[in-house]
């Protein structure tokens, strides 16, 4: 299995001086990181934090606006690893026949989002912990785009469904078969990628071979994807 993409950088030792909010927040990633959304819990980050849980409650009104943090911050590091992919894909398949180069660039997407559950099923399960309002604000936040590597990606994506609108739009002269539209395909992608990730990680079929699974559900969106599309 990969190395883990994004580390805590030691911030779970006695929080000294500096940003309180931050280091909780931080606490609540590596909690996370390990357990899941249930792991999450306000006198936990306190005392990893090494501060009285008094003190945690000047910045988090309870344990569910902490969870909404760390849930955001997840949530920002599954779409960079989409992001990341894709880029990747673009450059390898650079040289590639159109529809080809398309299909893996969609497919590089959808391969980012696997591969972080699989990688991080801690933090993929916290991602959809997230409520509304941290939606909100994580897109008003994030609208500008983040730089942590991968940055030519147009108008930089910071939700799942941007990345995957991204991708979708077929550059000339490709186009959708006349029964498929971006939305349609959207749908599709994000609910198999949900449902495999979260069988694969919370469900029974996280005993099976994941990798051998995982390839499996890529295979069949790729040929699926490549006779979608129209020259």
């Amino acid at each position: 299995m990969p190395q883990a993409r994004h580390a805590t950088d030691g911030r779970r030792d006695t929080y000294h001086h500096g940003d309180l909010h931050h280091a909780l927040v931080m606490a609540g990633l590596d909690l996370a990181r390990t357990g899941g959304p249930d792991a999450v819990v306000l006198r936990e980050a306190t005392r990893r934090t090494g501060v009285s849980p008094n003190a945690a409650y000047r910045h988090f009104n309870g344990r569910e606006a902490l969870l909404d943090e760390v849930a955001v911050r997840a949530t920002g590091y599954l779409t960079d690893a989409m992001i990341e992919a894709v880029v990747r894909a673009r450059v390898e398949f650079a040289n590639a026949e159109p529809k080809v180069r398309t299909t893996e660039v969609i497919l590089a997407a959808c391969r980012g989002y696997i591969d972080f559950a699989l990688d991080e099923p801690g933090w993929f399960g916290v991602c959809a912990s997230i409520s509304d309002c941290s939606v909100e604000t994580y897109v008003r936040h994030t609208s500008a785009g983040r730089s942590n590597g991968a940055t030519d990606v147009a108008e930089r994506p910071t939700m799942v469904p941007e990345v995957l609108r991204s991708v979708l739009q077929l550059p000339e002269p490709l186009s959708w078969a006349p029964d498929v539209t971006v939305d349609y395909f959207e749908v599709v992608l994000r609910s198999t990628l949900y449902g495999f990730s979260m069988l694969a990680t919370t469900a029974t079929m996280r005993v099976d071979d994941q990798s051998r699974r995982a390839g499996q559900v890529l295979s069949q969106l790729r040929t699926w994807i490549f006779h979608s599309i129209q020259k």
